[in-house]
């Protein structure tokens, strides 16, 4: 507790009264007093600040020597005006330089569409540099003004700069949502969904067959009515495929051969796989030498999107 006080800062006196003296204002004030010593004619100690008043006024004779600790070096600076002019003039600085904007950067898929954007904002006020005191506003402002000609926008601020991503109405992609229900189009397992939109009719591990609806574009509510909905998106399954090839019987040992025919087959099993789709088990049925010829049977297991027409 004392080195923190001493830390935080303490009051140094001296005083001509005797100790007895200090010692009853002491117990009568309930004074906490530390490094109390005598010094030839006089009597040192160290007080809290916050008891500075009391001691002048109980113990006239006193006489404060100096502050220690932080709250003595503030108090020592404030006897400084020029020190006091150099902190004030820092904090403005940084206050100002903190919600100042010098540089706005444009990121978007048209030149042209940099300039106009550059120069609305400056139709705005929000000339270079300038006073950062409501982007939220400022974006909306320059949504708004920008309706016809902009798609979509987005202001964020980094540091001292505001970053602008746009996309034009000219590159932008607008997708029509369709109410088409989603369909199995061959057997499967349900592995996962990746739907945006619609009413999912099965679940994940769910077999299913081809014609089966997966995802509808209606959904009961709580009244019992029918309500319509927009679907978007795909359903991926667990698929089979059993895949045989051959080749001619050569001098070339038997591993090699089994290789070769192995990634032939997988060739085979995944050609007509699209992105996201897989081959997810190979399971080899048999390899069988026959007359002139060495085959493999495998079956594959895949992962499909089932409601995608190939």
């Amino acid at each position: 507790m004392r080195n923190r006080r001493s830390t935080i800062g303490m009051d140094v006196w001296e005083s001509t009264a005797s100790m007895k003296q200090l010692y009853r204002l002491v117990k009568e004030r309930n004074w906490q007093l530390y490094e109390l010593f005598e010094q030839q004619d006089r009597i040192c100690f160290c007080a809290p600040i916050v008891l500075r008043r009391d001691i002048h006024q109980f113990l006239p004779n006193a006489q404060l020597i100096k502050t220690t600790g932080m709250i003595g070096f503030l108090l020592r600076q404030m006897r400084m005006p020029q020190r006091i002019l150099c902190i004030l003039c820092a904090i403005t600085l940084w206050f100002g330089l903190s919600h100042t904007i010098f540089a706005i950067q444009l990121y978007g898929d048209h030149e042209e569409s940099k300039q106009l954007i550059l120069r609305t904002l400056t139709e705005m006020g929000y000339q270079i540099p300038f006073y950062a005191h409501d982007m939220q506003g400022m974006k909306t402002e320059l949504r708004k003004r920008l309706e016809n000609d902009i798609a979509w926008l987005e202001v964020s601020r980094q540091g001292s700069r505001y970053e602008i991503h746009f996309t034009t109405k000219e590159f932008a992609q607008l997708e029509e949502l369709s109410q088409n229900e989603l369909v199995a189009q061959k057997d499967g397992v349900i592995e996962h969904f990746e739907v945006q939109h619609g009413n999912k009719l099965v679940a994940i591990n769910d077999f299913v067959h081809a014609g089966d609806v997966l995802v509808s574009n209606v959904l009961t509510d709580s009244k019992n009515e029918e309500q319509p909905l927009y679907v978007k998106g795909c359903v991926y399954a667990y698929t089979w495929r059993e895949v045989h090839v051959e080749a001619p019987k050569t001098k070339m040992p038997k591993p090699f051969v089994f290789y070769q025919l192995l990634f032939e087959a997988r060739r085979e099993a995944s050609k007509d796989l699209r992105e996201k789709e897989s081959i997810y088990k190979e399971n080899i049925l048999q390899f069988q030498d026959n007359a002139g010829t060495i085959s493999m049977d495998i079956h594959y297991t895949l992962i499909e999107d089932i409601t995608t027409p190939r």
